[in-house]
Formats: structure tokens, sequence, C-alpha cells
């Protein structure tokens, strides 16, 4: 079902209660909002639960609800990985300094609005983010991609390759901050590449 079948008459129909409605309006929406929300968050249960929760708030809203309901969708949608993020800076005792600097980097992705579709059905990004990749330095390159790619923790890099764990933070820190350069126009950059 196209989002485009979502007319007036639908929400209408929603804010009378007609569940037949709110079901239409769920499914036309669902996965647009879940790739939305996997813009912005890295894990894709907790953008189910994102956008769950979202569908949950506007049935109990749903007598306000107005036409046209797109954008609401979306920035509900947007606040609700905003308030995840932040969320995580305060269930977590201690945060690694690249850990704080990837929910910085995701909260101001959320907050600069851009469009992450147009991004995601991009074939070209991914592309362009494995070529910054690769003209890291070599050190620099393979602790990044042991650390994105393979999902190793700062001190199994370190016993792997017989060097300091402040040495691998160094590196990774490094690795943000070059990216985070030749990347600035794609934001979403390492949310792209922890979903390959």
């Amino acid at each position: 079902m196209s989002i485009k079948k979502i007319d007036e008459n639908v929400i209408r129909n929603i804010a009378k209660g007609e569940e037949k409605a709110f079901s239409l309006l769920y499914d036309c929406y669902y996965t647009y909002l879940n790739t939305v929300a996997l813009c912005y968050v890295l894990n894709k249960d907790i953008t189910n639960e994102i956008v769950n929760d979202v569908f949950i708030n506007i049935w109990h809203k749903r007598s306000t609800l107005t036409y046209p309901i797109h954008y609401y969708l979306v920035q509900s949608v947007k606040n609700g990985c905003l308030n995840y993020i932040r969320s995580q800076r305060t269930n977590e005792r201690v945060l690694s300094e690249h850990k704080m600097q990837m929910l910085d980097f995701q909260e101001e992705y959320i907050l600069s609005n851009p469009s992450p579709l147009q991004y995601v059905e991009s074939q070209e990004i991914e592309k362009e983010v494995l070529k910054a990749i690769d003209q890291l330095p070599e050190k620099c390159r393979h602790i990044f991609e042991q650390y994105l790619f393979n999902g190793k923790l700062p001190d199994e890099i370190a016993n792997d390759l017989l060097i300091s764990v402040s040495t691998v933070r160094v590196q990774l820190k490094n690795a943000m901050d070059k990216l985070r350069v030749s990347l600035n126009h794609l934001i979403c950059v390492l949310l792209l590449l922890f979903l390959r």
C-alpha cells in the first residue's frame, strides 16, 4: 500500500476511532517510518519500538489528528529517536569517549533536520563511505574497521594488535574526526556503516 493512499478521509476516520482506518495508516507508514528511524538509531529493535510507540500515541490522541499527517509522523519518530539517544547518556553510568561522540553525532544529525531517505535510497553513498574509510591511514583504518564492522571493543582490539587500549581509543577518535570532515555532507554516514 502506498503512502499516497492516506487521504483526509482516512485521518478523519481515525479521529472517529475507526480501527480499519488506523490499520491502513499503520500498514502504509510502518516500513517508511522504520527506515527514517534507522537513519538516526543503530538498533533495529529499538527503531521498531520507537515507531510502535508513535502509533500507540497516535491512537491515544486520535481525536486531535489533522491532515496532512506525514510531517507529524516523521517528526514524532525523530523526537522518539532523540529521546532514546538522550536516554543513553543517563542509562549508562560510564560512557567511553567514542560512544559519547557517537551519541553526540546522532543527536546533531536529528536536530539538523535533513531528509534521511534521500541518503538511504542512494547506492552511491555506501561507495563514498567506503572510499573515505579506505583513505584513512592504515593503522587507523584497520582499528576503525575492527571496531565498526567486526563489533570489537577497544580492549579486544588492543589485545589482538598488542597495543595499548589508549592507542586504540586515540585511533578511533582520529578516524571519526577524519570521517566527520570528509563526509560532513553525509551526517548519517556512520549509521549506514553500522547497518551493513
